[in-house]
């Protein structure tokens, strides 16, 4: 079994692109990376940082219908579990490496849309966690990369060179029932919560997750 991956370029409007690419969150230095998260629930309500709240209403409004149609299209059962969505600026300094890893279960459809500069690195997907059988999504300005993850199946990372720091626009629809997740992926609740409970102190301190 393998992970589906859909790619799309061109996936936002030249004015919502341009918007996104301007936004001014301070800058990022050298080996580090700053993450910031709107989340917006059916009824509009909006929380969190980064773009402004009339921007992240926009794009709910431009592009959600885009994004339910490709989770039901990759996960038709998880697209039922459906609850709000993140639209997520994660700005990445030069000389920067994420490792290995898979997204958490509350993400029903994962997505990144490289924004900025024009030359960067892309979206690195693996076969397991060693990296075997690396396939790498080259980079390009408004590449949409989406999928819906799977326990041990949906190993991805990415890294930062040298070309100034690396923007792209987080897009996940999300979910609060984990425990129907797990029962789609049929996997176990408990482990499952406990590694991307732990995952997040264990990067941080230790640079490395499981």
């Amino acid at each position: 079994m393998s992970l589906k991956i859909e790619i799309i370029d061109d996936f936002l409007s030249i004015e919502d692109l341009k918007k996104l690419q301007s936004l001014d969150l301070g800058k990022t230095p050298d080996k580090q990376m700053n993450v910031y998260v709107k989340k917006i629930d059916e009824k509009n309500n909006i929380s969190g940082t980064g773009m402004e709240d009339d921007t992240a209403l926009k794009l709910q409004q431009n592009y959600h219908l885009k994004a339910f149609q490709l989770l039901k299209q990759l996960n038709p059962e998880k697209a039922e579990l459906y609850e709000y969505s993140e639209f997520g600026i994660t700005d990445t300094g030069t000389n920067y490496n994420f490792p290995i890893h898979n997204d958490t279960p509350n993400k029903l459809l994962s997505g990144v849309i490289f924004l900025s500069p024009d030359k960067s690195e892309g979206t690195k997907f693996y076969k397991n966690k060693k990296g075997e059988g690396e396939n790498s999504i080259e980079w390009k300005v408004n590449r949409g990369v989406f999928f819906s993850r799977m326990e041990n199946l949906s190993w991805h990372s990415f890294n930062n060179g040298d070309n100034g720091t690396r923007r792209v626009l987080i897009y996940n629809l999300m979910t609060y029932d984990v425990k129907k997740v797990c029962e789609i992926e049929n996997v176990n609740h408990h482990i499952v919560k406990f590694k991307h409970l732990v995952n997040p102190y264990l990067y941080r301190f230790f640079k490395f997750v499981i």
